[in-house]
């Protein structure tokens, strides 16, 4: 039997795998981790002759590596690559080895017990409105680009959506008639989102003032029609990231993050939460809940009313 590269299975993978209507980020994140990992292992003869430690010299290698290495666009010194980044690498590597073996196509995962490097539990301080108002205030609004960038900013913080839901909206998805926005999530499952007035004013403005007069059927477009990238947009940001003096980390899912967190602070509860962030449990939402709940502690901490009596103990 003429022995299979890993590109090759991995071809399969995506065929079989978007027939299975998986993520296409999913797919994504698979197939970009498992590409470095076969150009580490100098494109291996026999993929049933890894074995574990095989997985493991590639995580002290990441561990080594400078981030954003090879950029095309990116370049000065950033640190080496994150503990998240190489223990997503390494559950997008095992999760293809996973499937090869459920297939039949190798005998065993040798990568089953190889487990990805611990990430340090990080406070992640979500953006506050203000930061939100810097930010825009950041973006010049000067070309058709600027313009669409804003309305992406505003439409993000505004519904949380993820960035991929919002690239992945078509024209027929935003009614306007009713205001409400159909978003295709993770698993291709569908939810639909309601605009606040001024989500409304920015997302009607870009459609009838400012995009262009193109054949594509996605709602955000280059000039030319074609479709924005997740890389090209999170680029942008950072642009006017820089530009706004931002020290706190904002990224698009900064903004779905913050979202998040001020919907609970203005009232919103843990079951209406998980259905405008689309997640199938409340698992994360909880962790939402639990972070915007910091509040309450310190403001009681600070504030309560026995502060001020003139006690002696």
């Amino acid at each position: 039997m003429e022995v299979k590269s890993l590109g090759y299975f991995l071809a399969i993978y995506e065929k079989f795998t978007i027939a299975e209507n998986k993520s296409p980020r999913t797919i994504e994140a698979v197939r970009d981790a498992t590409k470095k990992f076969d150009e580490f292992l100098g494109g291996c003869a026999n993929l049933n002759d890894l074995q574990p430690e095989d997985l493991r010299r590639y995580i002290r290698y990441l561990q080594q590596r400078p981030k954003w290495s090879g950029h095309p666009t990116i370049k000065g010194t950033h640190g080496n690559v994150s503990p998240a980044a190489i223990a997503s690498y390494v559950r997008s590597i095992r999760s293809l080895f996973s499937w090869m073996a459920k297939e039949k196509f190798i005998s065993q995962n040798p990568f089953a017990e190889v487990k990805p490097p611990k990430v340090p539990a990080k406070v992640i301080n979500p953006l506050t409105p203000d930061e939100v108002s810097r930010l825009l205030k950041a973006i010049s609004h000067r070309d058709y680009g600027s313009r669409r960038d804003s309305s992406m900013v505003i439409a993000l913080y505004g519904t949380a959506q993820r960035l991929s839901e919002l690239l992945g909206l078509k024209l027929s998805d935003i009614d306007f008639d009713s205001g409400q926005i159909k978003v295709t999530g993770k698993g291709s499952k569908e939810r639909h989102l309601y605009m606040s007035s001024r989500v409304f004013k920015a997302l009607f403005k870009y459609r009838s003032q400012w995009r262009p007069e193109v054949s594509s059927d996605y709602f955000f477009v280059h000039l030319d029609g074609s479709r924005l990238s997740r890389y090209y947009f999170e680029h942008r940001m950072q642009d006017y990231v820089r530009r706004a003096g931002l020290t706190t980390r904002c990224t698009p899912h900064s903004l779905r993050y913050a979202s998040a967190v001020q919907l609970i602070r203005n009232g919103c509860d843990p079951l209406t939460l998980q259905k405008i962030l689309g997640h199938s449990t409340l698992d994360m939402t909880r962790h939402y809940v639990r972070l915007a709940n910091t509040d309450v502690e310190k403001k009681m901490k600070a504030f309560s009313p026995a502060e001020q009596l003139d006690l002696k103990f």
